[in-house]
């Protein structure tokens, strides 16, 4: 076994749950450290179905936001699917400081990731897919390694950093703004306001400066590589979601499309859950994601 796929045995245990089993493991990198991670399997029969690979967003761990990761890997499990899920560098139970985990470092993770998944499912076809910035991480991974991934899945993704507009700052700043509103009602807000709890300088940023760097500045969520230009070559399948009532999804999904109309994707679906927000809290809209993903994967 490569060093890529090792799995960290003392980490490593295995529990049925109903339709699925679940295994956590512990992959060894290459360089170094580990990542957390977990594979859904279906519980009857060894997975003949399309493998696939989930990333989570920029700051979380596998879970997904509110466990959607979960939930979506344990659907597709039971639909015959086997399903890895992984912490990226410096999150949840994977080595490594969270501040060196930028996006090319995030990329090389998602690589050994998707080596371990097709490890564990010989000669079935393995895609990509993660939510917001795994999902800008599992099309990294699908420029870089053209010839070996035939599909990805993106879901709430936003384009990459040198692809932001004044208009996606403004969408950003907008709906941060009507978030914090909600919560300044809330007693519980003002009870972390007291214990000082809230990270003021982190809603200074939220609420006024953009994300883009200044010149010369390093900006760990942008890559060495132009992703963008090498994903032109990239001639897999791709499935993007957004959430109708996701604010930055607009452009996003107008950026998009226009990649793909200069070649990015030999085949695209592009799809709307009507009211989602950008995480797709609602059960309806959960169950609107899975749907669209298990017809994508079959």
């Amino acid at each position: 076994m490569s060093a890529a796929t090792a799995l960290t045995s003392a980490m490593a245990f295995a529990m049925p749950f109903g339709a699925e089993r679940r295994e956590a493991v512990a992959l060894a990198v290459p360089g170094g450290g580990t990542l957390g991670a977990t594979f859904h399997e279906p519980a009857a029969a060894p997975a003949t179905k399309t493998s696939l690979l989930l990333l989570p967003g920029w700051s979380g761990p596998r879970t997904g936001p509110a466990e959607l990761l979960v939930q979506l890997a344990s659907r597709l499990a039971a639909g015959g699917h086997t399903v890895l899920r992984i912490d990226l560098h410096g999150r949840g139970d994977s080595s490594g400081a969270f501040e060196a985990g930028d996006l090319d470092r995030m990329i090389a993770d998602a690589s050994a990731g998707y080596d371990a998944l097709r490890a564990r499912a010989p000669g079935v076809p393995a895609a990509v897919g993660g939510i917001c910035s795994g999902g800008n991480v599992a099309l990294g991974l699908a420029s870089l390694r053209p010839k070996d991934i035939p599909a990805a899945a993106a879901f709430s993704i936003l384009p990459y950093q040198p692809a932001r507009s004044k208009d996606f700052d403004r969408r950003r700043r907008w709906k941060n703004i009507k978030q914090y509103a909600g919560k300044v009602f809330r007693l519980e807000t003002w009870k972390k306001l007291v214990r000082g709890e809230v990270n003021m300088d982190r809603v200074k940023k939220n609420l006024g400066t953009t994300e883009k760097k200044a010149a010369g500045e390093r900006n760990p969520k942008d890559s060495a590589r132009d992703i963008e230009k090498e994903l032109l070559a990239w001639k897999g399948r791709a499935l993007f979601v957004w959430g109708g009532g996701d604010e930055e999804a607009p452009p996003a999904r107008a950026h998009f499309e226009k990649l793909h109309a200069a070649g990015c994707a030999a085949q695209v679906r592009f799809e709307t859950i009507a009211g989602a927000n950008h995480n797709f809290y609602n059960r309806g809209w959960r169950e609107e994601l899975a749907r669209l993903t298990l017809s994508f994967l079959a």
